[in-house]
């Protein structure tokens, strides 16, 4: 049996965080373990399905975003708490109070960070875009990850796909390689995130058994972003992805944040101001 099924990017996600929750490490680190969630929108889906409350806004979240005008950084006076799952306690800390790195020494296998990338290569390897010179959050976490084999979960929507490797970006970019009065926005590098990728393609597969293969990525107006799957398998399997994809049907669209750039951290900062000269305005 087959359906064919369209998600935007925020659908993409929610149907993502739906499937990462009910993966068996994630089970077993919600009760015994850790989990960290890393600032990203894709997390904060995740927060939201493991918590069972919604969040004011999904996008404060975030410590950054990329929206029409360019990169930006979410200030660090809007942002939320961060959450980290102890041993199924919730442990919620704001930017002052540090992040993972606080329990960072007390994971190990069994544990969990989860965080998401801005781009998937063929061999499904994903970068995700750091604008800081030490590598960002991801960058604090990476050596850790790798070093004592913490368990690392990556959301990543198929629509971030790129047709070449993930090395190519990786030694093409850096915050000292690209002139600052050349970018929109911030200027970024990019680090590996090496970790179980998880995709709508993955999501359908965990949730229902269905398989799901992309047959269009992106669209126009309320599409913008979006991604065509053909879904295959026994009717069961179709039934159950069709009435789960319909269930994240209208999940409502993210919103760009009002970070002005006056205000701007990074811009203002006589030791940060070289990574930001600001985003162009957009014509009306």
């Amino acid at each position: 049996m087959k359906s064919i099924v369209t998600l935007t990017p925020e659908e993409s996600k929610r149907l993502i965080a739906k499937a990462i929750v009910q993966m068996d490490i994630v089970q077993k680190a919600r009760k015994d373990g850790i989990i960290g969630l890393a600032r990203c929108s894709s997390c904060a889906y995740i927060v939201e399905e493991l918590t069972g409350r919604k969040m004011d806004n999904l996008m404060l979240y975030c410590s950054g975003y990329i929206a029409g005008p360019g990169s930006c950084a979410v200030l660090n006076t809007q942002q939320g708490k961060l959450l980290v799952l102890y041993h199924g306690q919730e442990r919620w800390l704001n930017y002052t109070e540090g992040n993972i790195l606080k329990f960072i020494d007390e994971m190990d296998q069994d544990d969990v960070i989860i965080k998401s990338g801005n781009v998937i290569d063929p061999s499904g390897q994903v970068g995700t875009l750091v604008a800081h010179p030490t590598g960002g959050e991801a960058g604090y976490y990476l050596p850790y990850i790798l070093a004592k084999g913490i368990q690392l979960i990556v959301p990543t929507l198929i629509s971030k796909s790129i047709p070449f490797s993930l090395s190519r970006l990786l030694t093409s970019l850096g915050t000292s390689r690209i002139r600052v009065d050349r970018t929109h926005g911030i200027v970024c590098g990019m680090i590996p995130l090496p970790g179980i990728v998880v995709t709508e393609l993955d999501a359908i597969r965990l949730l229902s058994g269905a398989e799901a293969l992309p047959i269009a990525v992106n669209g126009i107006g309320s599409g913008k972003g979006s991604v065509t799957l053909l879904v295959e398998g026994y009717e069961k399997e179709v039934d159950k992805a069709w009435d789960l994809v319909n269930s994240v049907k209208g999940e409502p669209a993210l919103m760009e944040l009002s970070s002005p750039c006056d205000k701007c951290y990074i811009k203002n900062d006589p030791e940060k101001k070289s990574r930001c000269q600001g985003r162009p305005s957009i014509k009306d």
